[in-house]
C-alpha cells in the first residue's frame, strides 16, 4: 500500500484511534495514539518522538552516558503501512508499527527495522532470499494476595488437559491473530505449568518480527481481559521451566526458488552454503547471545541439562544443542535455541544474519554434529575432550562478547551497537547494586 491507500484502507476499516508504535533497544512496543482527524499528517509526516527514548532502560531510567539525551531533539516515527493491523479487542483502534526518519526525514542511523532491512539487503545483493520463523514460549500468572505470582494452572506437557484449562483463551488468540492476518502454524502446552508455544508461519526476517511482535501485544490483552499475566520472562522461577525464543533460518535462491541448505542427507544434512551459514552462528555465538538474551535473567535459563541450550554446538534433530536442524529435506532450515523475549527482535535476526553472512564470506566450517548425544549433560572432560565450548555464563560476559565481536558491531550500525549495550548496562549496574530477598535469607542473621 501507498499513502494513500493507506488512508483509504482507515477509512474503510472505520479506525477512529491509530496507534503509531516503534520498537525500543528493550524491544518494548512504544506509541502514541492518534485521533482520526490527525491521519493524513501521521501518515504523511509521522508522529514526533524524542530521540532520548531510545537510551531509557525497561525501568525508565536513562543511561547517562548515552548520546541521546533531552537536548538531542527528535526522531520521526513513520507508519509501515505493510505493519498495521486493525485491533478486534477494542472498537475502532489499530496500530501500525514504523521506521525512523530524523526531522529532515533523511534515514535515523537509530532505527532498528532498517538495521534489520539492510542486513537482509546483504543477502539479496547475493541473490538469496531468507526465510524466517519466531517460535515463543509464554507462561500464563495470576497476581496473589502478596503482591507475587503464581502459575495459573498445573497442566502436563502437550497435555489435552493442558489445553482444556484455557481453551477459550487460546482459541481466542489464534482467532484474532488470524483475524488479523497472522498465520498461527500451532499452539501447544509446553513444558512448565501454564506454560505454552506458538509458532508463526514463515516470512521475510522483518515482516517475521513484525508478527513476532504484534502475536505478543495480542497475548498480552486477550489473557489480561481474563484475568491472566502472561509472561514472556526468560526465567519467572527458580525451579520452573524458563521461556525462550526459537529462531528457524533459511536460505533461498531468489530465481529459482530452491532451498540452498539442502544436503544429501542424514550423513550430510547441510549443502556447503548450509555448512558455512551455520559455521557463521558457531565463531559468533558468544556475541549473538549478548543481542538475544540481553537481560540477566536470560542466563539463568540457559544452563547445562536443562532443555536450553549451554553449549556452543549443533546437530540435527538434537534439542540440546545451540543450533538444530529440523529437517533435512525440503523444509531444511535451521533453529537457533539460545534467545529469549527480553530481546529486540529486529536486533537479534540483525545479528543472526551478520553471523551467517560472514559464515558464507569466510566459508567458516562447522565442526562435527552431535546427532544423538545430549551435550547438556556432558561433564568436564567430556566437553573438553569434543572441543565445546560454553555460551557465556552471564549478562556481563555476554555483552563484553558483542562489543568486541566487529563483524556483529559493524551490522548493529556504531549508533545502535553502542547505544545497546550502554542501555542493558544501565540495567545490569542496577541489579548489581539492588538487595535481593535471596540475600537477606542468607545474610541478614549470619553469625
Amino acid at each position: 500500500m501507498n499513502k494513500q491507500e493507506f488512508l483509504q484502507r482507515l477509512s474503510d476499516d472505520k479506525i477512529e484511534f491509530l496507534w503509531v508504535t516503534y520498537h525500543d533497544y528493550n524491544g518494548r512496543a512504544c506509541a502514541k495514539t492518534v485521533p482520526k482527524g490527525k491521519f493524513k499528517s501521521a501518515v504523511e509526516d509521522g508522529v514526533v518522538f524524542a530521540r532520548a527514548n531510545l537510551n531509557f532502560g525497561v525501568d525508565d531510567h536513562n543511561a547517562a552516558d548515552g548520546i541521546w539525551q533531552a537536548q538531542t531533539g527528535d526522531f520521526l516515527a513513520v507508519p509501515d503501512p505493510e505493519a498495521y493491523w486493525k485491533l478486534p479487542y477494542i472498537e475502532n483502534t489499530a496500530i501500525v508499527f514504523c521506521d525512523m526518519l530524523t526531522e529532515a526525514r533523511q534515514p535515523f542511523d537509530g532505527c532498528p527495522r532498517q538495521c534489520l532491512a539492510k542486513m537482509v539487503s546483504c543477502f539479496d545483493e547475493r541473490g538469496i532470499s531468507i526465510s524466517a520463523a519466531l517460535e515463543a514460549e509464554f507462561s500464563l500468572f495470576d497476581k496473589t494476595d502478596d503482591g507475587d505470582y503464581a502459575p495459573s494452572r498445573a497442566g502436563g506437557m502437550f497435555t489435552v488437559a493442558g489445553l482444556n484449562q484455557f481453551a477459550d483463551l487460546l482459541h481466542d488468540i489464534v482467532a484474532t491473530l488470524e483475524m488479523m492476518g497472522l498465520n498461527v502454524e500451532q499452539l501447544g502446552k509446553e513444558y512448565g505449568p501454564s506454560q505454552f508455544e506458538f509458532s508463526l508461519r514463515y516470512a521475510d526476517p522483518l515482516r517475521a518480527a513484525d508478527s513476532y511482535l504484534i502475536s505478543k501485544e495480542v497475548t498480552r490483552a486477550l489473557a489480561l481481559q481474563r484475568g491472566f499475566i502472561a509472561s514472556y520472562m526468560p526465567k519467572p522461577f527458580t525451579d520452573l521451566a524458563g521461556n525462550g525464543l526459537h529462531v528457524h533460518l533459511a536460505l533461498w535462491d531468489r530465481e529459482s526458488g530452491d532451498n540452498l541448505m539442502v544436503g544429501a542427507g542424514l550423513d550430510n544434512p547441510l549443502s556447503e552454503t548450509g555448512r558455512h551459514f551455520l559455521g557463521g552462528f558457531l565463531a559468533h555465538a558468544p556475541g549473538i547471545c549478548g543481542v538475544g538474551a540481553p537481560t540477566v535473567n536470560s542466563y539463568k535459563r540457559l544452563q547445562p541439562a536443562s532443555w536450553a541450550p549451554a553449549h556452543i554446538a549443533w546437530g540435527v534433530g538434537n534439542r540440546g544443542v545451540l543450533l538444530r536442524v529440523p529437517d533435512v529435506n525440503q523444509r531444511c532450515r535451521i533453529e537457533y535455541r539460545a534467545g529469549d523475549n527480553t530481546c529486540n527482535p529486529y536486533f537479534f535476526l540483525t545479528a543472526l544474519l551478520a553471523a551467517g553472512m560472514d559464515g558464507l564470506q569466510k566459508r567458516r566450517e562447522p565442526n562435527e554434529p552431535f546427532n544423538d548425544e545430549d551435550v547438556g549433560h556432558f561433564n568436564e572432560e567430556q566437553r573438553l575432550r569434543h572441543g565445546i565450548d560454553y555460551l557465556p555464563r552471564s549478562l556481563p560476559v555476554a555483552l563484553d562478547a558483542l562489543e568486541t565481536d566487529e563483524i556483529l558491531m559493524s551490522a548493529l550500525s556504531p549508533v545502535i551497537g553502542q547505544e545497546f549495550l550502554k542501555v542493558k548496562r544501565l540495567e545490569l549496574d542496577t541489579y548489581n547494586l539492588t538487595v535481593h530477598p535471596w540475600e537477606r535469607q542468607m545474610y541478614l542473621e549470619a553469625p
